[in-house]
């Protein structure tokens, strides 16, 4: 017998009627499959609460690559990273049925070695800066990891999120500590805010930055193949027969399938890309935020 997981709209009695700006997630045990998608915030960047987000990633990478990573300090790396742990109280990530592929825990070891093998990280390239560059050419760090670390980074961020929506609905909120990366001072800091509580604290995240299961590798080795590579294979005198299709009016026409099943790459492998089409992420960028859109989350209400 399935059991069905208590809501926050319902726990809270929020009419269906009412427009909320994040997700329903479950307030018992459960998770919702979804994650906080950098992509997704550097699409909405123009929001200022979604700038703040952002603006602190970016802040947090950069005293990470800066301090730690280009100087393989990894002693005083993996203590600042060692403040990261599983955010449960966003109540994200894998369902309880995949919980075999989430990150149970936070290994900050892992996490120094995943940025300071990166050829662009340990050289001290300000591409690493971008959690979004971070998710898509960072060996070792995927869109769960990611989407924690951000919840870690930016939580009081969203907790300021949660008591606005909390305080236009009427839901009753409690004191609660929480700790957050303060890139004022460059410190974790802890403090206290206003939250609601169901046997733990509950932060809420606007629904328009999270995510489902994305391949961005995959997505980022078909967008070179489908701009770059096949224009290189056209030019060739003797392309590939598999690669290339002569139309009826004699016209050639390159085979994207064919020409990605060849090329792509590994993610540990993609800054050779990068490197050499030099406008192809940042052109990837603009591509993802006009192609992936949020996560469909109407089904939760």
């Amino acid at each position: 017998m399935k059991i069905m997981s208590l809501s926050f709209t319902k726990h809270y009695q929020i009419k269906k009627g009412v427009a909320i700006g994040f997700a329903n997630i479950p307030i018992d045990e459960n998770e919702i499959q979804a994650f906080i998608c950098p992509f997704l915030i550097e699409k909405y960047k123009y929001q200022p609460l979604i700038l703040e987000i952002s603006e602190r990633m970016k802040n947090f990478l950069r005293e990470l690559n800066n301090s730690y990573i280009k100087k393989n300090d990894k002693i005083n790396g993996v203590k600042f990273l060692d403040h990261l742990h599983e955010p449960n109280e966003y109540h994200l990530g894998y369902s309880i049925s995949n919980k075999g592929k989430a990150v149970s825990s936070f290994i900050a070891n892992d996490i120094f070695s995943s940025l300071r093998n990166n050829a662009f990280a340990k050289q001290g390239f300000s591409i690493t800066n971008e959690a979004h560059n971070v998710l898509l050419l960072v060996h070792g760090i995927g869109q769960d990891i990611m989407s924690d670390i951000i919840a870690n980074v930016c939580r009081d961020i969203f907790a300021k999120f949660t008591l606005n929506e909390c305080n236009r609905l009427k839901v009753p909120i409690q004191i609660v500590n929480i700790e957050f990366y303060n890139d004022k001072s460059k410190l974790w800091e802890t403090a206290k805010v206003e939250l609601p509580v169901f046997g733990r604290k509950i932060i809420l995240v606007p629904s328009q930055i999270l995510a489902g299961t994305r391949a961005f590798v995959n997505r980022y080795n078909w967008f070179v193949s489908s701009n770059y590579i096949s224009k290189e294979v056209m030019n060739m005198d003797n392309p590939p027969k598999k690669m290339v299709t002569q139309m009826k009016n004699g016209t050639k026409k390159a085979i994207i399938k064919e020409i990605y099943k060849q090329y792509k790459k590994p993610k540990k492998e993609l800054v050779n890309f990068v490197i050499k089409y030099v406008n192809s992420l940042d052109e990837f960028i603009e591509y993802a935020k006009i192609n992936y859109p949020e996560l469909d989350l109407d089904h939760l209400r």
